[in-house]
C-alpha cells in the first residue's frame, strides 16, 4: 500500500476521533441555535397579535362554576396560531415528528409566559430562555450516524482496492474496520458489550491492527519495489553503453564510407580533370549554378589550384546572382505596393482641354511634371505616413524654375514635396508636423494684434475666456481667435476679435472685426 494510502487512512481515523470527542458540544451548538430561531419566530408573532391574542386567552376561556373552566378552545386557538402564523418562520429547522413535537412544546410554553402580563414583554431574553428550553438528548448520536457510514463506505472501498493491488491479508483487515464503523454493526456491539461504546475501543483496536499490518507489509513491497528499481537502472546502464557502442560503429561506418567515395571521385577528377574543369567553368559562366553546385560538391576532397580557383569564381558569381535576384524582388514588391496603394485617380494626365492655362505654362516641362508626381506618391508611401495616395496636384505656389507638389493621403495627411526635394531625397513631413506650435501662434497673434492696434498700450486680451487656438489636420494650419478690447482715436474702448491664420512654414496673416 502507497504512503500517501496510509495518510489518507490516519487522517480519517483522527477526524472520526475528533468528531466523537466534539460530538456533545456540536449538538449542544445546534440545539441552542434550533431554540433561538424557535424563540426568535414566537417573539415576533406574538409582538405583532399580542392584544389579539390577549383577548382570546380571555373570551375563549368559559368558567362552568364550582371551580370548572373549560380552556379547550383556547388550546385550540393557540395550536392553530402556532401553526398557522410562527411555524412557517422556522420551517427549515422542522425535520422529523420528534422536531414538530418540541417545536410546538416550545411555542406553546413561551407564548403562554408572553401572555402573562398585562403588556408585551419587549426585554424578554430570548437566547437566555432558549437555551435552556429544549433538550439536547440524543442530537450527539444521531450526529454519528452519517459520520459513521462515510467511514465505513471509505474503508469498504479501500478494502477493495488493497485486496486488489497489495494482497487479501491487508483488504481483509480493511473491510473489518469498515463493518466495525457501519452504525448497524455499532449498534449491536453497544447492545451486546456496553463497555465497548464507551471509549471506542474496539475501533481503536481494530485500526492499530490494520495499520501495523500493513506497515509490515508496505516494508516488504518497498524492498521488492527498491530491487526492482535497481534491477531496472542497471538494464538502462546496459542498454545505453549498447547504443554507444552502435553509434561509434555507425560513425565508424560513416566515415569509411566518406573516404572511399573521396578516393573514387578523386580518380575520376584525375582521369578526366579537363573535361570535369570545362563543364565547371561552362556551368558558371552560363549561371546554371545548380549544376555547378553538384561538381564541386562530388570533387570538394580534391586539391587542385584550377578547381580551387573555379570555385571562388562561382562563389562570386553566385553572390552576385543572389544580390540580383534579391533586388528585383524588393522592387517587384515596391511596385506592386505602389499599385495597390496609390489610387488609379491620384496622378491624372494634365490636358489642354482640362488644364489650359497650366498646360501652357509648363509646356515646356509637362513630361517631368508627370514623373515628378509619380515620385513624389512613392516617396510619401515609402515614408510610412501615407496610407493611400489620394491626389497629387502641382500646387499654385510652383514656378518655371522650381516645381513644388501636394500630396493628399486617405488618412486625411497633406504632404509639400518641392522639386529640390525630391532630387535630393530629403525627408518627408507631413502639414501638420510642420504646423506652428500653439502657444507660439497665440504669442505670435497678440504682437500682430497690437502692431494693428489704433493705440498699441490700451489693448486688453481676454486670456482666459476669450483665446483659443485649434490645428487643422490635413492643411496643418493654425487658427487662432483672440478677444480683446482696445480704445479708437476718441478714446472709446470697443470690443474686437482677432483671427489669426499660421500656415505652415509661413509667417501668419490677420483679421480683425468687431466682437458681437
Amino acid at each position: 500500500m502507497s504512503p500517501k494510502l496510509y495518510l489518507v487512512l490516519v487522517l480519517l481515523a483522527l477526524g472520526a476521533y475528533l468528531f466523537w470527542l466534539t460530538r456533545e458540544q456540536l449538538a449542544a451548538m445546534q440545539t441552542k441555535k434550533k431554540g433561538i430561531a424557535y424563540g426568535k419566530a414566537v417573539m415576533a408573532a406574538v409582538e405583532t397579535h399580542y392584544v389579539e391574542l390577549k383577548d382570546k386567552s380571555v373570551l375563549l376561556v368559559e368558567d362552568k362554576g364550582y371551580q370548572v373552566v373549560d380552556d379547550s378552545k383556547w388550546k385550540a386557538e393557540l395550536d392553530k396560531f402556532i401553526t398557522m402564523v410562527v411555524r412557517p418562520k422556522v420551517e427549515g429547522f422542522i425535520r422529523t415528528r420528534a422536531d414538530q413535537a418540541v417545536f410546538h412544546q416550545f411555542a406553546t410554553t413561551m407564548l403562554l409566559q408572553l401572555l402573562d402580563g398585562d403588556v408585551f414583554p419587549r426585554q424578554f431574553p430570548v437566547e437566555e430562555y432558549a437555551a435552556g428550553a429544549i433538550q439536547s438528548a440524543g442530537e450527539a448520536e444521531k450526529l454519528l450516524i452519517p459520520a459513521r457510514w462515510l467511514f465505513s463506505i471509505v474503508f469498504v472501498a479501500v478494502a477493495v482496492y488493497t485486496a486488489i493491488h497489495q494482497g487479501w491479508l491487508g483488504g481483509l483487515l480493511m473491510l473489518v474496520a469498515g463493518l466495525v464503523f457501519n452504525p448497524l454493526t455499532h449498534q449491536k456491539m453497544v447492545q451486546k458489550a456496553p463497555w465497548y461504546d464507551r471509549y471506542n475501543l474496539g475501533i481503536w483496536a481494530i485500526l492499530g491492527i490494520v495499520l501495523l499490518a500493513n506497515i509490515s507489509y508496505f516494508q516488504h513491497a518497498q524492498a521488492v519495489y527498491d530491487e526492482s528499481q535497481a534491477l531496472l537502472a542497471e538494464q538502462q546502464k546496459q542498454r545505453a553503453i549498447e547504443q554507444q557502442r552502435v553509434a561509434e560503429q555507425r560513425r565508424v561506418d560513416t566515415e569509411q564510407k566518406r573516404l572511399a567515395v573521396e578516393a573514387q571521385a578523386a580518380n575520376e577528377f584525375a582521369a578526366k580533370r579537363l573535361e570535369v574543369l570545362e563543364n565547371l567553368s561552362r556551368a558558371i559562366q552560363e549561371e546554371r549554378f545548380s549544376d555547378a553546385k553538384a561538381i564541386l560538391d562530388k570533387y570538394s576532397a580534391v586539391s587542385d589550384s584550377d578547381l580551387v580557383a573555379l570555385n571562388g569564381e562561382y562563389e562570386l558569381k553566385k553572390e552576385a546572382f543572389d544580390a540580383k535576384e534579391a533586388a528585383a524582388k524588393a522592387e517587384r514588391k515596391r511596385q506592386e505596393n505602389y499599385t495597390a496603394r496609390i489610387r488609379d485617380y491620384a496622378i491624372d494626365e494634365y490636358t489642354s482641354a482640362q488644364y489650359p492655362k497650366l498646360t501652357a505654362k509648363y509646356r515646356s516641362r509637362l513630361t517631368e511634371i508627370k514623373n515628378f508626381r509619380r515620385t513624389a506618391a512613392e516617396r510619401v508611401i515609402d515614408s510610412g505616413k501615407c496610407d493611400y495616395v489620394e491626389n497629387v496636384q502641382l500646387s499654385d505656389e510652383s514656378t518655371l524654375r522650381s516645381l513644388k507638389f501636394f500630396i493628399d493621403c486617405a488618412n486625411e495627411n497633406r504632404i509639400y514635396l518641392t522639386e529640390a526635394e525630391l532630387k535630393s531625397g530629403a525627408e518627408v513631413r507631413t502639414q501638420a508636423e510642420n504646423s506652428w506650435d500653439e502657444g507660439e501662434a497665440i504669442v505670435a497673434c497678440r504682437d500682430m494684434t497690437k502692431r494693428s492696434a489704433t493705440i498699441p498700450s490700451s489693448v486688453n486680451f481676454h486670456s482666459f475666456t476669450g483665446t483659443s487656438a485649434t490645428t487643422a489636420k490635413t492643411t496643418g494650419n493654425v487658427q487662432v481667435l483672440l478677444n480683446f478690447d482696445a480704445k479708437n482715436v476718441f478714446g472709446t474702448e470697443i470690443g474686437y476679435t482677432a483671427r489669426c491664420i499660421f500656415e505652415p512654414r509661413k509667417q501668419g496673416s490677420i483679421e480683425i472685426f468687431l466682437r458681437e
